[in-house]
């Protein structure tokens, strides 16, 4: 599975946000189920961009060095 994060306000859900990591450094939303706003939602999405590297480096740690991305 390409790395992704997910995203809700309060509890995590199981229709939470998902937002994709590119492989260059991006990222695309693949779904708003936690109907963030659009401000929010920009947040979320510099968030991660400005993270990419970080959150990338965890997913390899937890999956074994196994990654992929969506695009």
């Amino acid at each position: 599975m390409p790395v992704h994060v997910h995203v809700a306000k309060g509890r995590p859900t199981p229709g939470a946000t998902k937002i994709w990591l590119t492989r260059n450094g991006g990222c695309i939303l693949a779904n708003n189920g936690s109907r963030l706003s659009g401000r929010e939602l920009t947040n979320v999405m510099d968030f991660v961009m400005l993270n990419h590297a970080e959150i990338c480096e965890r997913w390899r740690e937890y999956f074994h060095g196994d990654i992929t991305f969506y695009k």
